[in-house]
């Protein structure tokens, strides 16, 4: 053991540990409230090969709306981008259409153990970034709406 050395810290796990901050707040209201519909069209239309971000775009209007209103952040494009990324959420089930049609390809059998992961990796990464980026979309309009109709708190700045 070294002279004069700081014991390492505990870091605590558990609980008491989690904080959640207020971006992460509105953004899992926002998307969490954004879910149900999403999942709801999706249902409506067929449950097909596609889906509609129409409800993530005003899950990230409430998440936008409500973080401008509390005056947490005055930009809210991360709380939009995060709510949207939830919302998408229910885009992953068109995985089970990929790896159905993987399942059929006439291909060998060790280009499918490569290609399948790389098509799931890949349609997750773009399928959760134009939710994340129709959510950012969303908070924008929030954020403006709020400082339309003064939702927005009084600063404390001035006083």
């Amino acid at each position: 053991m070294l002279i004069g050395a700081e014991a390492p810290t505990m870091v605590q796990n558990g609980p008491s540990s989690l904080h959640v901050t207020e971006t992460w707040k509105y953004a899992l209201i926002g998307g969490i409230a954004s879910l149900p519909f999403t999942v709801g069209s999706y249902w409506l239309s067929g449950m097909g090969s596609e889906i509609s971000l129409n409800m993530v775009f005003f899950g990230g209007l409430v998440a936008g709306y409500l973080a401008s209103a509390a005056a947490t952040e005055p930009d809210v494009s991360h709380v939009g981008f995060r709510a949207g990324v939830i919302g998408g959420l229910p885009g992953l089930w068109l995985l089970v259409d990929l790896f159905v049609a993987a399942i059929t390809w006439g291909s060998p059998l060790w280009f499918r153990f490569v290609a399948i992961p790389l098509l799931a990796g890949g349609f997750t990464i773009a399928l959760l970034g134009f939710a994340g980026i129709v959510g950012f979309l969303g908070s924008k309009v929030g954020g403006w709406l709020a400082t339309k109709t003064g939702a927005q708190q009084p600063s404390a700045a001035g006083n």
